[in-house]
């Protein structure tokens, strides 16, 4: 049954029922636009080799969309499992500097040029891991909210804004097979993307809102104009 609604009403609904649906179209794009908390990650996360095999583990940085003059990766592995074979220096900073002196760690020291501060996503370095014996080896992030001494991601005035708790860390299952001489040279890292690779956006609820929010004034609008 058709509503007894004046034109101007009519039109006002209208209105209403292209403003509910434009919010729907927009609402996934506004959401992709949103960006991370600044954190630092490992690619790739899951690996699974034979002892005595090198692979490629990428060192990245996220600042979140933030503008960073420098950031401190302390890579954390367990040195009974895997050993450093090298660590080749990224392309997001100008000037990267890698330590590996310590048994168990290895340091990587990125600093942009006076000036110029850095915003993004990139590659601080690669590290180049060994499998010594078989078991699960956990590579992480040194990093404690407050603490200046491990992991960082600086800001304008040397403020650390890393996010701790969204630092990617990885886990490498060494077999005991012994490697062929035909293994023994580095893999490809190259693995499918999964949803632990990529940014977290952190608005999922109220997006979920918005969305149902329009959906509701659409339903509406079409009732009144019907």
């Amino acid at each position: 049954m058709r509503s007894n609604l004046s034109p101007a009403s009519r039109q006002y609904n209208v209105v209403i029922l292209v403003l509910s649906l434009f919010l729907v179209l927009l609402l996934p794009f506004t959401s992709f636009a949103q960006t991370s908390s600044p954190h630092l990650s490992l690619s790739p996360t899951v690996k699974e080799v034979n002892t005595g095999v090198n692979f490629n583990v990428t060192v990245s940085v996220d600042t979140g969309g933030q503008q960073v003059s420098g950031v401190d990766a302390i890579v954390e592995y367990d040195s009974s499992l895997l050993e450093v074979v090298n660590v080749s220096e990224g392309t997001f900073f100008p000037t990267i500097t890698t330590i590996t002196t310590t048994l168990g760690k290895v340091e990587i020291y990125g600093i942009a040029d006076a000036g110029a501060l850095k915003s993004g996503t990139g590659t601080l370095a690669t590290i180049t891991f060994r499998g010594k014996t078989a078991g699960t080896a956990a590579v992480s992030f040194a990093c404690q909210t407050g603490s200046t001494n491990d992991s960082n991601i600086n800001s304008t005035g040397d403020k650390d804004i890393i996010v701790c708790s969204e630092n990617i860390s990885a886990s490498y299952v060494i077999n005991g097979q012994t490697a062929t001489s035909q293994e023994t040279g580095t893999e490809s890292t190259s693995t499918a993307t999964t949803s632990e690779d990529l940014p977290q956006t952190g608005f999922l609820e109220p997006t979920v809102l918005m969305i149902g929010g329009g959906i509701i004034l659409m339903i509406l609008g079409l009732a009144f104009v019907f």
